[in-house]
């Protein structure tokens, strides 16, 4: 009989969230799930309706046109380019590709929990680098690196804590990495970024056999609903992945209207923009309210709530919900008992946010 690996039976304590119903009368306002406010480019949603009109027709497997449309907007080899099922798809396609039971995966403390449901999933020996002020430590990543290391992942800028680790330090990162490891760059809230930041990044990994960057639509381009990612990758890589991921693992809707969305980035820009005004205006608040939280550079700040009982996350959570059907979540990574990872939204929304802050604390 075949024994499955320990890790099988000890996944991260994380279950799969549930959308919420809200109290009767009251309308679900998310800012849960880091989903962007201001809806999709038009552009996006006229080539999405053009291809519903044809529903009885495959979606291209390849994803041709979306990756010749990526490959221009971006400078790109199309061959080079992988898309998936959102860029959650594509980190578990690499970590297939590269890893085994027994192998090692190493990521930052409090990195995307998806990475160590990832390691699970694969039976892999999972290690986790402490962290300097909520900022990834390159040398405690290194530190951990072994024979047994395959993959390092790691998302700039982070989530769950929306820190930034420099670009000079990322790439130290990778020039001090075995090249038997392969080094996956979460880059899903990449477009939040200083533009140079980010095309440095993108650059440096384009330029690497052991680099895969991995971006959404789900985040500023606002196709959180069709699910569309896409990975730049070496070309010795592409092969693989492509016949480890799904066929037809897009479909054509969602191809159609990513393809039409990275042309628009007149519309990504506007996005940032706001973010960062909400961001701004958010952190004032928290400020005044006596709230901590993490500066952070994605559309969410991780706010800590007082350790008074009666005031903790999830009293605060349970409130908001109860008093006006504002979905939040608490946090599930180690260390953030009392936290909330809490969203961006548009002006109206994040208004209500600190009017029930405001009620509940005082």
């Amino acid at each position: 009989m075949t024994t499955l690996p320990h890790a099988y039976f000890n996944p991260p304590r994380r279950l799969p969230f549930v959308l919420p119903t809200p109290p009767e009368g009251k309308k679900l306002i998310s800012l849960a799930i880091n989903e962007s406010p201001y809806g999709c480019s038009r552009k996006a949603w006229t080539a999405a309706e053009a291809r519903f009109g044809d529903p009885n027709r495959y979606p291209d497997p390849s994803s041709a046109d979306l990756r010749r449309a990526i490959a221009r907007q971006f400078a790109l080899d199309p061959e080079r380019i992988v898309c998936g099922n959102g860029s959650e798809e594509l980190l578990d396609v690499v970590a297939r590709m590269f890893v085994r039971a027994g192998d090692q995966i190493i990521m930052s403390q409090s990195g995307f929990f998806q990475f160590a449901v990832i390691a699970a999933r694969l039976g892999a020996e999972l290690l986790r680098a402490p962290e300097q002020d909520d900022i990834t430590d390159v040398d405690a990543l290194l530190a951990l690196v072994s024979e047994k290391t395959k993959l390092v992942f790691l998302a700039v800028p982070n989530n769950p804590t929306g820190t930034l680790l420099p670009v000079d330090d990322v790439i130290r990162l990778h020039e001090k990495l075995p090249p038997h490891v392969v080094l996956v760059l979460d880059l899903a809230y990449g477009e939040y970024m200083e533009k140079s930041d980010l095309a440095r990044l993108m650059r440096h990994g384009g330029a690497q056999s052991n680099i895969v960057i991995t971006r959404t639509f789900s985040k500023a381009y606002g196709l959180a609903a069709l699910r569309v990612g896409w990975a730049l990758a070496p070309d010795w890589m592409t092969p693989g992945l492509n016949l480890i991921r799904g066929v037809g693992n897009i479909n054509a809707i969602a191809q159609a209207a990513a393809a039409a969305a990275v042309q628009d980035q007149v519309f990504v820009d506007r996005v940032v923009a706001e973010t960062a005004a909400e961001r701004a205006f958010m952190a004032r608040h928290y400020g005044r309210l006596g709230l901590r939280f993490v500066p952070g550079f994605g559309n969410f700040l991780l706010t800590r709530f007082p350790d008074d009982e009666t005031k903790s996350a999830g009293k605060f959570i349970d409130f908001a919900m109860r008093e006006a059907g504002l979905w939040l979540r608490p946090v599930g990574e180690p260390g953030f008992a009392n936290w909330s990872r809490m969203g961006l939204g548009n002006r109206a929304e994040n208004e209500l946010l600190v009017r029930l802050l405001e009620e509940f604390l005082k």
